[in-house]
């Protein structure tokens, strides 16, 4: 017992504050997760367009490419701890707001897109603040353990969420789903609201001039060449071959046709093979080759989307993105991990900024692009194109930069 509770992943969880951050960003995945899929099915029911699906992803992300570089710049500038707070108590505003026209039987199109647009408005903050957050409370020499705990509430989130809303969707309608998701908010605001961050956390770079600050944090994005390649293949899977999960409804009612339980369930297998990856990533002690980790999963994943684009069998469907799914947990524990080992303290907000901004631009581009090709031809040819196309373009990129080749060195101050 002794030696299990001396493992890192172990001793990360010993932390009070990061327990409460941990337990809320569970609870806020899991209705994170079921949002996506209850919108996509009420979208689906509003408009019976995958165009129309597909902007879900668009307006969820394009507050990330004009505000993405300034939010991680606040994340440094700012007490982090009220931002965390401020964030979570306006995602409880706004899935009230849903909830309440859903009650009265108001809500049409626009209002799921407005209210998604401001969610991704408050996301873009979230996303850099509570990774420097994580960084705060673990340190440098846990920060991959943190990081793989985090892809495990991910990937929980990704199991539980979309399995609960479609079950929810299919027994109690839209109303009822969005009453949990309501009383899922209150419950990861209130422990927000509890957490505490280390004094260390804030005054970084108080005394940096703010446009200064983001000019640098650009400026490390494209001189390490680590980061680079992280944020080159970043872009190309959030662009061409993550945003399949914005499409699970239109996959499970046109190509599958199975209702929206099952739905649901496929959704969350591609969080089941992560969250099995990720508890691998977390029993491992220490790590050197993060790139390797992260390019490798990326190509599992990949290959995964282009398969699921074709099968018309739902247990083949769900076994690919399983598989796809422990890919990911590399590739997205080690997205982050490379990032922060290779920027100095000051400037970690600032990089996570940088990751946010790549990440809402392909997501961006990819959710506009594949509902519009969906809509003129079929979901399995935006699918399995895209994702065929972008394994193609990270090849080079994994060539040419260091990710593969060379451990990640951690970053060291000069003098």
């Amino acid at each position: 017992m002794a030696r299990i509770s001396s493992a890192p992943v172990f001793v990360v969880l010993q932390d009070r504050n990061f327990q409460y951050l941990w337990a809320a960003r569970w609870i806020h995945e899991v209705s994170r997760r079921m949002e996506l899929i209850v919108l996509g099915y009420l979208v689906l029911e509003l408009t019976d367009s995958a165009f129309q699906v597909g902007l879900i992803s668009v307006f969820l992300n394009a507050p990330r490419v004009p505000l993405a570089l300034a939010a991680g710049m606040l994340a440094d500038r700012l007490d982090r701890w009220r931002i965390l707070a401020t964030i979570h108590t306006i995602y409880l505003a706004l899935a009230s707001c849903l909830l309440v026209l859903l009650l009265l039987g108001l809500v049409e199109p626009w209002h799921v897109f407005v209210v998604v647009l401001a969610q991704g408005t408050a996301k873009v903050l979230d996303d850099p603040t509570r990774r420097a957050s994580l960084f705060d409370l673990a340190g440098q020499d846990r920060i991959a353990h943190a990081m793989s705990l985090e892809t495990m509430t991910n990937n929980g989130g990704k199991i539980l969420g979309p399995i609960a809303g479609g079950l929810l969707v299919q027994f109690y309608g839209f109303t009822g789903a969005f009453m949990v998701l309501v009383a899922l908010d209150l419950v990861s605001a209130v422990l927000i609201w509890r957490m505490r961050l280390p004094e260390r956390s804030m005054l970084i770079v108080r005394d940096t001039a703010f446009f200064t600050g983001i000019r640098s944090g650009i400026g490390h994005s494209f001189s390490d060449k680590f980061v680079l390649g992280v944020l080159t293949i970043s872009l190309l899977m959030n662009g061409m071959v993550l945003p399949l999960q914005y499409f699970i409804p239109v996959i499970a009612t046109d190509v599958l046709m199975v209702g929206p339980a099952l739905g649901g369930l496929l959704g969350a297998a591609d969080g089941i093979g992560a969250f099995v990856g990720a508890m691998i990533i977390a029993a491992r002690r220490n790590y050197s080759f993060h790139g390797r980790y992260f390019a490798f999963g990326a190509i599992i994943v990949a290959v995964g989307v282009v398969a699921v684009a074709w099968s018309p069998w739902f247990f083949v469907s769900f076994l690919v993105l399983f598989t796809a799914g422990v890919g990911q947990s590399g590739f997205s524990t080690m997205q982050s991990t490379i990032l922060m080992l290779s920027t100095a303290p000051e400037m970690r907000g600032r990089i996570m900024g940088s990751q946010g901004l790549v990440n809402g631009l392909g997501h961006l581009v990819g959710g506009f692009e594949i509902g519009a090709i969906a809509q003129a031809f079929t979901i399995s040819l935006a699918i399995g194109l895209n994702a065929g196309i972008g394994l193609l373009l990270m090849a080079p990129v994994m060539i040419l930069t260091p990710l593969i080749k060379r451990a990640v060195e951690p970053y060291q101050p000069r003098g």
